[in-house]
């Protein structure tokens, strides 16, 4: 690439009807003053790519984390409802099977209950027999006396 300095440091071989050295001189001056400005700018154009560059990749690895943070916090909340699933389904399957206990002793105690009261009868009829028995005999032998 040709610098500035090799512009300003060019010689042109003279001929008898060359231009005229000052014209060319002049322009030359313009053109370096030109060219310098657009190396400058060119710097920093180059300076400003490449900290938009490092800026960009920032970004994307800012964008890769969140989205592996999102994509972790997806999952979290998966398993969080998967636990909780299976915990109330385990408390729901423990209440049934309390249910179940309770009802077997409730029937057990209602049995057992019936069972009691139906001796309970049987003994207060066979009391109740044996108390008339015992009156009609006693009837019979107040008739027997009289």
């Amino acid at each position: 690439m040709i610098t500035p300095v090799d512009i300003q440091n060019k010689d042109f071989t003279k001929k008898m009807r060359g231009y005229d050295p000052d014209e060319v001189d002049d322009f030359l001056d313009v053109i370096i003053k030109d060219y310098s400005a657009l190396l400058k700018e060119n710097q920093s154009l180059k300076s400003k790519i490449g900290m938009l560059t490092k800026t960009v990749e920032n970004y994307k690895a800012i964008e890769e984390s969140m989205t592996r943070s999102v994509e972790m916090a997806k999952q979290t909340a998966k398993d969080m409802k998967d636990n909780a699933s299976a915990e109330a389904q385990m408390i729901i399957n423990n209440a049934k099977l309390d249910a179940s206990r309770l009802a077997k002793q409730i029937d057990d105690e209602h049995i057992k209950r019936h069972q009691e009261m139906l001796r309970v009868k049987s003994e207060t009829d066979m009391f109740r027999t044996r108390v008339k028995n015992m009156c009609d005999g006693l009837v019979k032998i107040l008739d027997d006396i009289g």
